[in-house]
C-alpha cells in the first residue's frame, strides 16, 4: 500500500481494526481520517468489486494477496428492518461465517466473512472475498476489507504435464521396440547355438563300420545256440579275404557270454568256444 516505507505493510489485528479504526470512525465521524483505510461510501453500491479495487488503487499498490481497507455504512433492506442489503453492482455479497472479536475477553465487535457471487461477469464470481467489522448488529458504520481470492498455484511441473506425457508415451514406445529387437536377439541367439550344437553332434558322431558283404549287398548268419553259420555269397565268386573283417563276431559273442553264463563251465561257454574253434577253422584263421 502506498504511504509505507519500503518493507513496512498494514498488517493490523481484528481487534486493532475494531477497537481503534472502526471505533474511532464510529465516534468521530469525518473527523477520524486514517491513510491507510479509505472512505467509500458507495461500497454497497452501484460499482462491481473491480471497479472498487481498480479506482482505489489495488492494480497499483497493492501486492498478491494484501487487501483493501474502507469505511462504508450498510443500507438497510427496509427503513424499520434489522435486515441490511450487501448488494455490490450486478451480484450480491453472500455470508459465509462470522467470528467474535474479542479484547481482554468481552466481545468488542463481529466479522462477518463474504464471497461475491450472482454477477454479470461469470469469471468474477466467487474470484473476491470481503471481511465486514461491526461494532454492533444495529450500527451501520462499519469497515470492510477486500482482496482477490487466491488462485491456486498449479502442482509442480503441472506447466509441463502435457510434455511430460508425451516424452512418457515416446519412451513407452521406444521401451516396446527395444523389447521387440532383444526377444528377436535370443530367439537369432538360440537358433545359431542350436545350429552350432548340432554341428558338433554330427563331426564327433562315430561313422558305422560295415562289412565288406553289406558293402556288396551279401550277409553272414551265425547261429549262437547251434555252433553253425551259414554264408550268402556276395557275388557268384565269394571272397574268403574279406571275411577276417568280421572278426567282431568274437567280440559280439564274448559279450552275449557275460550277459548270459556266470562262470566258464557254463554250457553257454563251451557251445560258444566251441563255436569260435570251430569258426577259425574253417577260415583258417591259425
Amino acid at each position: 500500500m502506498e504511504g509505507f516505507p519500503v518493507g513496512v505493510r498494514f498488517h493490523p489485528t481484528d481487534n486493532e481494526l475494531v477497537s481503534y479504526y472502526l471505533r474511532n470512525k464510529a465516534t468521530m465521524g469525518d473527523g477520524f481520517q486514517s491513510p491507510y483505510v479509505s472512505d467509500c461510501p458507495d461500497f454497497y453500491g452501484k460499482w462491481e468489486p473491480w471497479t472498487v479495487w481498480d479506482k482505489y488503487g489495488g492494480n497499483s499498490h497493492v501486492e498478491d494477496g494484501e487487501p483493501l481497507f474502507f469505511f462504508t455504512k450498510r443500507k438497510k433492506l427496509s427503513p424499520n428492518g434489522t435486515r441490511f442489503d450487501r448488494k455490490m453492482g450486478t451480484g450480491t455479497w453472500s455470508n459465509q461465517y462470522f467470528v467474535k472479536v474479542v479484547e481482554e475477553g468481552k466481545v468488542i465487535g463481529l466479522k462477518r466473512d463474504f464471497r461475491y457471487e450472482g454477477g454479470s461477469s461469470s469469471d468474477q464470481n466467487n474470484a473476491w472475498l470481503m471481511h465486514e467489522y461491526e461494532l454492533n448488529k444495529k450500527d451501520v458504520t462499519v469497515l470492510c476489507t477486500l482482496r482477490k481470492k487466491p488462485t491456486k498455484r498449479p502442482p509442480r511441473g503441472s506447466e509441463t504435464k502435457k510434455e511430460s506425457v508425451d516424452e512418457n508415451q515416446r519412451k513407452r514406445k521406444l521401451d516396446e521396440v527395444v523389447d521387440d529387437l532383444e526377444q528377436d536377439l535370443d530367439e537369432r541367439r538360440k537358433l545359431i547355438r542350436d545350429l552350432d550344437q548340432r554341428r558338433k553332434l554330427r563331426a564327433n558322431r562315430p561313422r558305422k563300420e560295415e562289412t565288406s558283404c553289406e558293402e556288396q549287398g551279401g550277409s553272414i548268419t551265425i547261429d549262437h545256440h547251434q555252433g553253425s553259420s551259414s554264408r550268402t555269397p556276395c557275388d557268384e565268386a565269394y571272397r574268403p579275404e574279406l571275411v577276417p573283417d568280421l572278426a567282431t563276431a568274437d567280440d559280439i559273442v564274448f559279450t552275449s557270454y557275460d550277459f548270459f553264463a556266470s562262470t566258464p563251465d557254463d554250457p553257454l561257454h563251451v557251445e560258444c568256444n566251441e563255436f569260435l574253434d570251430q569258426f577259425y577253422e574253417d577260415n583258417n584263421f591259425n
